[in-house]
């Protein structure tokens, strides 16, 4: 008789996970099973069945998130709805805690066991989530090694598999073929610019990122530029931005990773991308900026004392951080001349990226994953 999984990933990352990890569970698993799949075009290309949208939902910052409750309140009802007609043998929920936890609690009432994969950093925000966690969640697997210890002592069953992105991003000593097909020499500087893979965060970044870059081209005139363009916005998107500020990067889609790899130096926004260049081992400079209100509601919250993930990782601030009020043109673009100048610098940091790729476990994360799931069917 065949088992049913229910996957609720939400967001592009979650729902490039998600699908990794339906792959593997249909590969480990010893009976057949029945996959119920919500997330977006990568979960719905491995064919799980009932499958909703949900990686358009995206949302930046406390306004933003306010404005979409009732759009979030409808999706939840009709998955709620559609599980307890389905009643699958276990549900898996993959990152995105502010709708998740929600359904955890009602899904635990039906006395179906919750698996929580990619588990919400209470670490860093919200540490009272741990409550609920405890509370609906029959297991936890998470990604970053320190957070076993935060579950084991809150008495949470927990597994630590290894960050997922270990299988995805391999990199390679040669970035000569990046930048050929760039048009740009090996001894050319190349800073990729990663402002965010959401609108909000576009539209509040983008123009800082663009003053910055025209205060590093008087420093370095012969410099390049790539902007690395997010799989959810189109296009026609970034081209008003570009005309908005009065600026032409080159924008990257498809080999994303092979020019981040060839870049001297990433500007990043904060989030998993700041993983993706770690990996990669390019020397970076992590930044965000919220409005004001998503500003005072984050430093009500935050518990941690870095926000790059890598230095979190770390242990201590080794990647450099300009965040809020600090993320000014200026100081980016004055972090950026000190580094590009700096061949020491550089290479202490790709030092510090090769410790936290080490520190990230093996790859074959998402198989550890799947294992862990069906060990509770």
């Amino acid at each position: 008789m065949s088992k049913k999984i229910y996957v609720i990933a939400g967001e592009a990352s979650g729902d490039l996970h998600g699908a990794n990890l339906i792959q593997n569970l249909v590969h480990h698993a010893r009976t057949p099973l029945e996959i119920y799949g919500v997330g977006g075009e990568k979960i719905q290309a491995t064919g799980a069945r009932e499958f909703l949208d949900l990686a358009h939902f995206h949302v930046t910052g406390l306004t933003d998130a306010i404005k979409r409750l009732p759009q979030y309140q409808k999706a939840a009802d009709e998955l709620l709805k559609k599980i307890k007609e389905i009643r699958p043998d276990l549900v898996v929920l993959i990152d995105n805690p502010g709708f998740n936890l929600h359904l955890a609690k009602q899904i635990h009432r039906w006395r179906i066991p919750v698996v929580y994969y990619i588990a919400p950093q209470v670490w860093a925000w919200a540490p009272k989530r741990i409550l609920k966690i405890k509370r609906y969640v029959t297991k936890v697997i998470v990604v970053f090694e320190f957070e076993k210890r935060i579950y084991e002592e809150n008495g949470i069953p927990v597994a630590w598999v290894g960050h997922p992105l270990k299988d995805l991003i391999h990199p390679s000593g040669d970035s000569t073929h990046a930048r050929e097909a760039m048009g740009i020499q090996n001894k050319t500087p190349l800073i990729s610019l990663l402002p965010g893979s959401r609108k909000g965060e576009l539209k509040i970044l983008f123009p800082i990122f663009a003053k910055a870059s025209k205060m590093i081209a008087k420093e370095f005139p012969e410099i390049r530029f790539a902007l690395i363009k997010a799989p959810t916005l189109t296009k026609d998107f970034y081209e008003r931005l570009f005309k908005e500020n009065d600026v032409r990067f080159s924008l990257t889609e498809n080999d994303a990773y092979e020019v981040i790899k060839a870049s001297d130096l990433a500007i990043v926004c904060s989030g998993t991308a700041t993983l993706e260049c770690a990996l990669l081992e390019t020397p970076m400079i992590i930044t965000n900026k919220g409005t004001f209100l998503t500003y005072l509601a984050a430093k009500s919250l935050i518990k941690v004392p870095y926000l790059g993930i890598p230095n979190l990782v770390l242990g201590e601030k080794k990647i450099p951080e300009l965040l809020q009020y600090d993320a000014t043109p200026k100081k980016i673009a004055s972090e950026a001349v000190r580094i590009l100048s700096d061949k020491r610098s550089q290479e202490l940091m790709k030092n510090d990226l090769k410790e936290v790729s080490r520190r990230l476990g093996e790859p074959g994360a998402t198989g550890r994953a799947a294992l862990e799931v069906l060990k509770l069917l």
